[in-house]
């Protein structure tokens, strides 16, 4: 899987000033030029943006994988920092990179690691979304500074995917032949077995 490298355009911090836990907070010129790794994640149809700092620090701290380390020749310790990622479905807000900004070392590393960084962001964000469903994602060490705290709605999906999956499993036993409709605010579940 190729990554696909971007910008956040500087309206898109400009009309969400009530973002929360971000970085660069207040200084819209500094958060746009910052890259940002897109992942999409199938699970709920969202994009994530997910920055790559130029100091992450230990990737794996005691309570918990916070990041990927991405380092180059004089950036040792830069890195994903899966803890700041953005969730932004609306493409007029992304800048896709028309030449690569980063060390050519950076990218190789994350091409050839994006199966492992999606599934590494993947495991944070079901964690954070038990967080969530525990009401304790703003006291969990791991999860107490995340950016997503911004994006809670958008997991209403998630919370209730589980649900919606062990309902889908009785259904099939049961095989009606009608639709069942589970609602979600962005996701609807429409199943419909003959």
């Amino acid at each position: 899987m190729e990554p696909i490298l971007c910008y956040i355009r500087e309206s898109y911090f400009k009309e969400q000033k009530d973002l929360k836990k971000v970085l660069d907070p207040g200084d819209t010129s500094k958060q746009s030029k910052r890259t940002h790794l897109c992942i999409k994640v199938e699970i709920d149809s969202n994009q994530y943006y997910i920055p790559l700092r130029n100091n992450l620090g230990d990737a794996v701290r005691k309570f918990g994988r916070i990041g990927h380390s991405v380092p180059s020749a004089k950036r040792k310790n830069a890195g994903l920092d899966y803890r700041y990622a953005l969730i932004i479905n609306d493409s007029q807000y992304i800048e896709l990179q028309t030449e690569l900004k980063i060390p050519n070392s950076q990218y190789r590393c994350i091409r050839n690691d994006m199966d492992i960084i999606t599934k590494e962001f993947e495991t944070y964000l079901r964690g954070y979304v038990k967080a969530v469903k525990k009401k304790r994602n703003e006291k969990e060490p791991l999860y107490r500074e995340s950016s997503l705290i911004n994006f809670i709605d958008c997991f209403d999906i998630w919370c209730t995917y589980t649900n919606s999956v062990l309902a889908l499993n009785q259904i099939k036993q049961e095989k009606p032949s009608y639709h069942y409709n589970f609602g979600c605010k962005n996701l609807v579940y429409a199943i419909k077995y003959l």
